[in-house]
């Protein structure tokens, strides 16, 4: 027989069905909250949206090179009646050259009107430039990348059949543009003759021919500073024929004899190249530059909330396939599968430098400290032999076109004078070479412990000012174990007189090395205000010193 309930209590109501409907109503609020607050539609207009706040403006500045397409397809995006955050949401394109932008970004210059409104989205040809105008606070998060498109080299088919059957890399542009195409079998042609229009493309190739001679990619700050960057760079910079821009180096390329044009080699978009009626090219073998147009958000203090979030609804609808496939049929290719990681901007820039104003080798005296504490041995020589030795082993991998010279200082060396010029500094013929090399062997330290280390620096700063080498990195280089200074001339004296000699038409650097020895402040700062590079090393007696040495003396 079944039992019932005491009919004395009240029913106790379930709490499940309380916690499931309080569940419901939570979520309810909270889809309601996220309806009310959301981005209306990636894409398109949000079915019921209002424009109770108004228009929004979008403002993308973008290069000419991609403009056109990103323009088409921002008319569509904008015909789909977008609606953000109860805005209407409206797309404006401003067409600008990156170059503009860098600059103005960069600059503590008021905004110029002429560039147009400042873009709450950006869209340039590469990463490279985005790395140009890195300033903190600018860009919000990491740009992605709408296209891509190949850098290569446009050229004749001659050429093309030439460069492919040698497999010519970015490391033998240098080498081609300074010399003829023989070796490649095209004799008669004068070199490579490859143009360098101002641009991104032309960065592009400096920093793969400068990232594969260093074996660096992508290239690093110390990289583009080296020697070997900065001269390769320089001579493909010093030996391209002038342009106004790409196309009018294209315009030359189309000549009827290729040998005899005025340029043989354009680097460009393949995008850019195929617009021009053309699609012969070659791409050197090793890692080949991109372009990948990324679109940066701007984080400015013109950029609201809702023109931030409306970028980055227009980034991602750019990156749809549907607007994918306008982009395509412009020439462009896929968005890269990784992010294109571009070199630092202090790399960029030196490279810029460079092709604005090649180096095209070094010019330097060595300086040497011979008093009597140099003559401390340090390990099975003496400090100044161990000198000595570095600087022979230099003289023998310095190029024909650097110059060296050698000077000694100490105390009433020469006529009373604390230095005395050992070899002039001259460009390292086969005959300055041997003068060099035998002139070394007859250094040797002195009785006297003190010197006159500030008189003689300036005497040899005043001479390479007189003596200036043009398009070449100008230099002295000061070894020392002390300096134990005992001349009349103080180091404040010092500093005003080499800021009196210097001309920034002719800068010279001091770079310093101090073995065994704790230096000075002065020499510290005029290496600081000439560009140069200080170091306190602790013995002449390892490999440290002798790289110093050389990277001193052959460092453009």
């Amino acid at each position: 027989m079944g039992t019932h309930r005491s009919t004395g209590s009240s029913r106790e109501i379930s709490k499940g069905p309380v916690t499931a409907a309080v569940v419901v109503v939570v979520l309810l609020a909270v889809a309601f909250g996220w309806w009310q607050l959301r981005p209306d539609s990636a894409g398109g207009a949000a079915d019921g949206g209002t424009c109770t706040a108004g228009t929004a403006i979008l403002d993308i500045t973008v290069d000419p090179e991609i403009a056109d397409p990103v323009r088409t397809i921002a008319t569509r995006y904008n015909e789909t009646r977008p609606v953000v955050r109860d805005h209407c949401a409206e797309v404006v394109v401003t067409e600008r050259p990156a170059a503009d932008m860098v600059a103005a970004f960069t600059s503590d210059a008021t905004w110029n009107p002429v560039l147009g409104p400042r873009p709450a989205l950006w869209i340039p040809v590469s990463s490279r430039q985005i790395e140009s105008m890195r300033v903190p606070g600018l860009i919000e998060g990491t740009p992605r990348s709408i296209a891509s498109s190949p850098i290569v080299l446009a050229v004749p088919e001659i050429l093309r059949h030439a460069l492919a059957a040698t497999q010519v890399s970015w490391a033998d542009l240098p080498r081609l543009q300074q010399g003829s195409l023989e070796a490649i079998g095209l004799p008669g042609w004068n070199g490579l003759q490859l143009a360098l229009p101002p641009g991104d493309t032309t960065l592009a190739v400096a920093a793969a021919v400068a990232g594969t001679i260093t074996g660096t990619d992508p290239l690093t700050e110390e990289a583009a500073t080296g020697g070997q960057a900065v001269s390769a760079v320089s001579g493909l910079a010093a030996a391209a024929p002038e342009v106004v821009d790409t196309s009018a180096a294209i315009t030359a390329l189309s000549a009827a004899a290729p040998a005899e044009a005025e340029v043989h080699a354009v680097p460009v978009t393949q995008r850019l190249l195929a617009a021009n009626g053309s699609t012969t090219f070659y791409v050197p073998a090793g890692a080949a530059p991109v372009a990948d147009y990324p679109a940066a958000l701007m984080s400015g203090p013109w950029v609201d909330q809702t023109e931030n979030l409306i970028a980055g609804l227009f980034v991602e609808y750019l990156r749809k396939p549907e607007q994918q496939r306008d982009l395509i049929a412009a020439g462009l290719a896929a968005p890269p599968a990784q992010p294109v990681a571009a070199p630092p901007r202090a790399a960029l820039d030196r490279l810029r430098r460079v092709l604005e104003k090649p180096v095209l080798g070094v010019h330097a005296t060595a300086l040497l400290d011979v008093s009597a504490s140099m003559g401390a041995t340090e390990g099975e020589l003496s400090r100044l032999t161990n000198a000595v030795g570095a600087l022979a082993s230099t003289v023998n991998v310095m190029p024909p076109e650097f110059g060296l010279g050698i000077w000694t200082f100490g105390k009433n060396l020469d006529d009373g004078d604390p230095f005395e010029v050992i070899v002039d500094t001259a460009p390292l013929t086969d005959e300055h070479r041997g003068t060099l090399m035998s002139s070394l062997g007859a250094i040797e330290a002195t009785a006297a412990t003190a010197d006159e280390c500030y008189p003689a620096l300036l005497a040899a700063y005043r001479s390479a000012v007189e003596g200036y080498a043009a398009d070449r990195t100008n230099s002295i280089l000061l070894v020392t174990d002390g300096p134990e200074d005992d001349s009349a001339l103080s180091g404040e004296e010092l500093l005003s007189a080499i800021e009196e000699a210097g001309d920034p038409e002719t800068p010279i650097r001091v770079d310093v090395i101090v073995v065994g020895g704790a230096g000075t402040d002065s020499l510290r700062t005029v290496t600081e205000r000439t560009g140069g590079t200080y170091k306190v090393l602790p013995t002449s007696n390892d490999l440290e010193f002798g790289t110093a040495m050389v990277g001193a003396l052959t460092t453009p």
